[in-house]
C-alpha cells in the first residue's frame, strides 16, 4: 500500500479516537476559533468527500470545483449524523485511494493547476495532524484556555483562547 495514504490512515485513526473522547457536553461549544467540534467533522468529512469527488472525477475525465460551504450545506445536522459522515467521508476517501493506480497518483486533476491526488492527500493528511487533531487534543486535555461571551442575542461566542 502507498506510504501516504498509510500515514493518513493512521493519523485518522488517531483523530477518530481523540474525538471518541471529547466529552458530549463540549461538543457543540465554539472551542476552535468559531468552530465547535461538530463543525470541524462537517469541515473534515466534506474535505475527505470533495478529495474522493476529485479522483473518481479525474478518473473519468472530467473536471469538478468545489465551493460550497460545508457549515451552510450541514447547519441542521445533529451530532450523529455529523459524526457518522465524518466516518463514511474518510472510509470513502480510503478506499478511493486504495483502488488508485500508481499512475493515477501523479496525474493533474485540473489541466491549469498542479493539483495530484498525492499532493491533495499530503495537504488533507498534515490538515488533520498539525492543525485540527493537536487542537482537539489540546482542549480535551486541558492545555487550551478559552473565554466566552455572551451577544446581545444571548449566544456564547468564544472571544478569544490560549495555549497553556
Amino acid at each position: 500500500m502507498n506510504p501516504l495514504l498509510e500515514e493518513f490512515k493512521k493519523i485518522r485513526e488517531e483523530f477518530i479516537q481523540v474525538v471518541d473522547k471529547f466529552p458530549k457536553e463540549k461538543r457543540e461549544r465554539l472551542l476552535f476559533d468559531q468552530w465547535n467540534l461538530k463543525q470541524v467533522l462537517i469541515h473534515m468529512a466534506r474535505w475527505d468527500n470533495c478529495l474522493s469527488d476529485n479522483v473518481e472525477f479525474l478518473l473519468k475525465g472530467k473536471e469538478d470545483d468545489f465551493n460550497a460551504s460545508s457549515q451552510e450545506l450541514c447547519k441542521d445536522w445533529d451530532w450523529e449524523k455529523t459524526y457518522s459522515e465524518f466516518l463514511k467521508g474518510g472510509e470513502r476517501l480510503i478506499k478511493t485511494y486504495e483502488a488508485l493506480a500508481e499512475n493515477h497518483w501523479t496525474k493533474k486533476f485540473w489541466k491549469d493547476k498542479n493539483s495530484t491526488p498525492e499532493k491533495f492527500l499530503k495537504i488533507v493528511t498534515k490538515h488533520y495532524s498539525e492543525e485540527h487533531l493537536p487542537m482537539v487534543r489540546k482542549i480535551l486535555e486541558n492545555k487550551i484556555k478559552y473565554k466566552f461571551t455572551l451577544t446581545e442575542n444571548k449566544k456564547e461566542v468564544l472571544s478569544q483562547y490560549f495555549f497553556l
